[in-house]
């Protein structure tokens, strides 16, 4: 029973186990860049940001996990691009 039970969740989590990777991507990006600790002050706060809005998503489903990551992840990536642009 509770081996049934950890292959259902096992594919739920195939789409969640990438949800971190825009953000963290993204801040790697800005660390790069040289802007340290703009990349940490986003990391933290958006990483903090997604965890918590994960927990509301999550009672729509991993697919609304997945999209609450992305979309919390563009301002690092929109920052990156005009950071990059300056340059």
């Amino acid at each position: 029973m509770w081996m049934m039970a950890a292959i259902m969740s096992a594919s739920s989590l195939i789409v969640l186990a990438p949800c971190g990777l825009p953000l963290a991507l993204g801040c790697r990006r800005l660390w790069r860049l040289g802007y340290r600790r703009a990349a940490w002050w986003l990391g933290i706060s958006l990483g903090a940001l997604t965890a918590a809005a994960s927990v509301f998503a999550g009672l729509l489903g991993p697919v609304a996990i997945a999209v609450c990551a992305l979309l919390l992840s563009i301002p690092v990536w929109m920052t990156w691009w005009w950071l990059a642009r300056r340059a």
